[in-house]
């Protein structure tokens, strides 16, 4: 047998097997780019049709790549995508490692518009409050039509100023980031002259622009939706609801079928209650601020105490005002902390976040007004040099002047004791610390709790961003409760009312991202019911401020069309801002409503000092933000919308070009 060769016979060459030049440990600076970033435009076109899209690309990117961000764009798995390419009179595919083509030709699919979910069942609104009513405005805009609105009420408007405001109520903030029409597809409001319209204004409001949209056709009211039985699972799940007319012929239960159900409850509705030692010795009115349950008329000439320092506690003040109360005591165990009309002004005209810092710093003329410092207060966490700083909080600011006005002119008394109210005797009050207070009046405003009844009807034991149990077909949103931030991006309503009503409508148009992106992720955030205080029960779907910031935060990073959606918000609150309350008018206006009160305290006999913002102090507090918001925006994708910003605040771009409608569709990716 003959022997076995050599190894190294033929080409092989044990000695020079390695190429040295390939050994060699190269340092990183040495490295150089194999791949071209050069950038281009790929042409992709349906197989045997003549819809196109255009997808902006590099040199090095291949098939694989495009395939995956086409496929993430329509929900479906990327094996399901061929693309081919004309070669004389073939056709060959290009295969996933290639490098892409200029112009491919797309098979799998028929369309590059994203195919949505269909139902076999309405989809079910509970609630035309705000958020309610503009979730029928978005469903109609995106040309979904299967929807009905249920509400207890008899017209539209919702709880927060049918039942816990008064006739007297005013809006807090300003019109332009409060109004039902807020979207670039509406023109900019023209019907009010006033930033702060009253309860009955803006339920005009409501039920003018939902008869003007189409809504109304969609709506029971006087309904009741009793009870939901869940049918099925989870990816088919169907919701059989008990809905009972509380007006009209039908006056029994009936069953109503749903594919989904949307939950609006409103702002939280159970008023916090409280009883005090010696409640029937007090011989005057004992009431809670809310629900029209204390005729305000009974407070006129007389001395009043306020118990609680929330946002409701606040507005009380100026109701108290206006019925013409002799004296008025606001006694709390702790101040939280009360926002300038300005400031709020400030915060909502935002393009960018205004820092907590400027946030506290353009407080200082109405906080120097009445000798509080508001940087010592417990919500308040800063630095040294004041340049950093959060404010965590456990009730929402108020928002208002005529707090101010009224301690400064002595009509208010502010009364902090930590040891809260003792007892009560004839016509007075005994504080913890001892102090004993002269009312006839004692109005409770201690804040608000959830409803545990909206868990148990939409069978909610957590709350997994905005969704129920998991489930993207049970939305369930109520106002985050309590303050927690280091930016203010506003202080109003609206913004946050389409932003939760764009995203509710994604996820049941396109579940499967749902389930694949924000499930899968791991990063949502959960609330489960909390009832370790018996006085104090805490639903599932009440959360705070952190919960709803993360979860917003989260899935505009993973749903690039919210993503574009937020930003086109973004633009529609700075230009109904400039447009609709310029910063000289606004400025204008309270001192108006301020001089108001100063001619009704006058008459009282009162002095005091007038309103401490100029329009030349509240240009710098603006020239301050300008500094902030060139730093936020520029270099991040953010320069369309400072040179928007910049232009209107200079007054670059004529106000009388804004009154109309603008088109956003270029903003928006395929669906």
């Amino acid at each position: 047998m003959p022997a076995r060769p050599p190894i190294h016979m033929g080409n092989y060459d044990p000695a020079n097997h390695r190429d040295p030049s390939k050994m060699t440990i190269s340092k990183k600076d040495e490295v150089k780019a194999e791949m071209s970033t050069t950038s281009f435009e790929v042409t992709l076109q349906i197989l045997h049709a003549d819809e196109v899209m255009k997808i902006p690309a590099m040199v090095c990117n291949t098939v694989y790549d495009i395939k995956l961000l086409l496929a993430d764009r329509l929900g479906i798995d990327s094996s399901q995508l061929t693309f081919v390419v004309k070669q004389g009179p073939f056709w060959r595919e290009n295969l996933d490692p290639e490098e892409i083509r200029r112009k491919v030709f797309v098979k799998g699919i028929k369309s590059f518009k994203r195919s949505r979910m269909t139902y076999p069942h309405p989809i079910v609104i509970i609630g035309a409050g705000h958020i309610g009513l503009r979730q029928a405005m978005i469903f109609q805009k995106e040309k979904e039509d299967n929807f009905v609105i249920f509400d207890k009420k008899s017209k539209v408007g919702g709880i927060s100023w049918w039942d816990q405001a008064n006739t007297t109520s005013k809006l807090q903030t300003e019109t332009g980031v409060y109004h039902l029409a807020w979207d670039e597809t509406f023109p900019i409001p023209t019907g009010f002259s006033y930033p702060w319209p009253s309860r009955n204004e803006l339920l005009d409001m409501f039920d003018k622009t939902a008869d003007e949209c189409g809504v109304k056709p969609h709506c029971r009211m006087s309904t009741e939706v009793k009870d939901m039985t869940i049918q099925g699972q989870k990816v088919d799940a169907t919701y059989e609801l008990t809905i009972q007319a509380l007006a009209g012929e039908k006056a029994g239960p009936e069953k109503f079928m749903a594919s989904a159900v949307m939950f609006y409850p409103g702002n939280l509705s159970l008023p916090r209650r409280e009883t005090y030692k010696g409640e029937e010795e007090f011989g005057g009115v004992i009431a809670y601020g809310m629900f029209d349950e204390f005729g305000y008329k009974e407070a006129t000439g007389k001395d009043v105490a306020i118990i609680g320092h929330g946002a409701f506690a606040v507005e009380n003040v100026r109701t108290c005002c206006e019925y013409d109360s002799k004296q008025i005591y606001l006694v709390c165990r702790r101040k939280n902390i009360a926002c300038p009309r300005f400031v709020s002004w400030l915060c909502n005209q935002s393009a960018s976040p205004l820092s907590a810092s400027l946030f506290l710093k353009a407080m200082k003329p109405m906080y120097d007004l009445v000798g509080f410092d508001v940087w010592s207060y417990y919500p308040v966490q800063s630095n040294a040099a004041r340049t950093s700083t959060s404010i965590t909080q456990k009730a929402r600011f108020g928002i208002g002047d005529v707090y101010f006005l009224a301690i400064s002119w002595g009509k208010l008394e502010v009364i902090e004791d930590p040891l809260g109210i003792k007892r009560l005797g004839h016509h007075c009050l005994y504080n913890g610390n001892g102090r004993k207070i002269e009312v006839q009046c004692i109005l409770k405003l201690l804040g608000f709790v959830g409803n545990p009844e909206n868990d148990r009807l939409m069978k909610c034991k957590e709350l997994v961003g905005f969704w129920v149990n998991d489930d993207p077909k049970r939305y369930l949103v109520a106002e985050p409760i309590s303050v927690m931030a280091t930016n203010f991006g506003g202080t109003s309503f609206s913004p946050g009312a389409i932003s939760w009503a764009e995203q509710g409508m994604y996820f049941l148009h396109y579940p499967k991202d749902f389930w694949d992106k924000i499930l899968a992720s791991g990063m949502i955030p959960r609330h489960a019911a909390d009832s370790s205080d018996e006085h104090s029960i805490r639903p599932a779907y009440v959360v705070d401020a952190r919960h709803g910031t993360q979860t917003g935060v989260f899935v505009s990073a993973v749903i690039p069309w919210l993503a574009v959606r937020g930003a086109v918000a973004s633009r529609v609150k700075v230009e109904r801002m400039w447009i609709m309350h310029p910063v000289d008018r606004f400025i204008e206006a309270c001192r108006e409503d301020w001089d108001h009160y100063c001619s009704k305290f006058r008459a009282e006999g009162r002095t005091g000092p007038e309103f401490p913002y100029t329009a030349e102090e509240a240009h710098k507090y603006v020239d301050l933000y300008r500094g902030e918001n060139k730093v936020a925006l520029q270099g991040r994708g953010g320069q369309v919308l400072l040179d928007y910003y910049e232009g209107l605040v200079s007054g670059l771009i004529p106000t009388e070009d804004q009154n109309k409608t603008w088109d956003a569709a270029a903003m928006s990716p395929v669906l």
